[in-house]
């Protein structure tokens, strides 16, 4: 009996520890969990909002081979200079452009984007793409927002930095705790179990 307990008691513990390893390797984000909406607010250079002046799109075929580069680590760290690092991640690229008589809008232009997945605390910058390269646009995050300022629109990608994003992962500390938990419970259920057994033997 105690040698049957022992080989039960073992195998709880196993299952328990592949559980604790499941909890602590929590899946990191990808670009599918951001989803870049519409434009929130946009202002020109006099303040006026021009929110319903501006569209985003789809990326045309022409930029096609301008965004694939950019989603590799070469070409991300050539965009990012000094503010690249192995965690940023393309997590979408869209057109940006006027619809109706451009000569109403005055540049430079402040857009904030919808960007869900994003918060204050998530690092991240947007690119702008100048016709020849992509210039890096100093950019404010907010909760599910992201904002910039530009002097022309064209293609656009946003970038975070995966280590920064909240929500995602779990903390080494609460993963410790469940599996602690479960293997308590599990030892638990082991000895009541054999226990019955036992007395119902006795019996």
């Amino acid at each position: 009996m105690k040698t049957k307990f022992l080989k039960t008691a073992a195998a709880v513990m196993a299952m328990v520890m592949c559980l604790g390893m499941t909890a602590f390797a929590a899946p990191s984000p990808s670009g599918s969990d951001f989803v870049v909406g519409g434009i929130s607010r946009a202002v020109d250079a006099d303040g006026n909002d021009i929110s319903g002046m501006l569209e985003v799109t789809e990326l045309p075929n022409e930029y096609a081979d301008v965004a694939a580069q950019l989603r590799t680590a070469e070409g991300l760290r050539a965009a990012m200079g000094s503010d690249y690092n192995e965690n940023m991640m393309v997590v979408d690229i869209v057109d940006v452009k006027i619809v109706g008589d451009a000569s109403q809008v005055k540049f430079p232009v402040t857009i904030t984007f919808q960007v869900n997945g994003v918060t204050v605390s998530t690092k991240g910058m947007i690119l702008h793409y100048t016709g020849s390269e992509w210039e890096k646009i100093p950019t404010t995050m907010g909760e599910g927002t992201m904002t910039g300022t530009f002097s022309s629109l064209s293609p656009v990608a946003f970038v975070v930095d995966k280590t920064t994003v909240t929500g995602g992962t779990a903390s080494p500390k609460t993963s410790a705790q469940s599996a602690a938990a479960v293997a308590l419970l599990g030892l638990l259920a082991v000895t009541a179990a054999c226990g019955m057994k036992k007395r119902s033997m006795e019996r």
